[in-house]
């Protein structure tokens, strides 16, 4: 059964579950009771919050991690031929 809620701003709201450790359920009622907010609520704005502070990689940032890929299996001993390795890899599906 899969239902979707509509929220006053006219945000359509995704179901999703989580498992929380009793203690966390706990702090998270209490958290609810002080700011007379529902948990699923509380858990959004919780996300939100979270979310805003993850800084978003930079193409500087994206390219510096690439470059650093560059060459990685270059002293492995089995990929002298790579296309030879690929066939061997793929030889059991085909």
């Amino acid at each position: 059964m899969h239902i979707s809620y509509t929220m006053q701003n006219s945000q359509t709201l995704k179901r999703t579950q989580i498992y929380l450790t009793q203690s966390q359920q706990s702090r998270l009622a209490a958290a609810c009771r002080r700011a007379a907010v529902t948990k699923s609520e509380l858990i959004r704005q919780a996300v939100d919050q979270f979310l805003s502070q993850q800084a978003l990689p930079s193409l500087a940032d994206k390219a510096q991690h690439i470059e650093g890929l560059a060459g990685m299996w270059a002293d492995r001993a089995d990929m002298a031929d790579p296309a030879a390795y690929v066939r061997s890899v793929r030889a059991p599906r085909f």
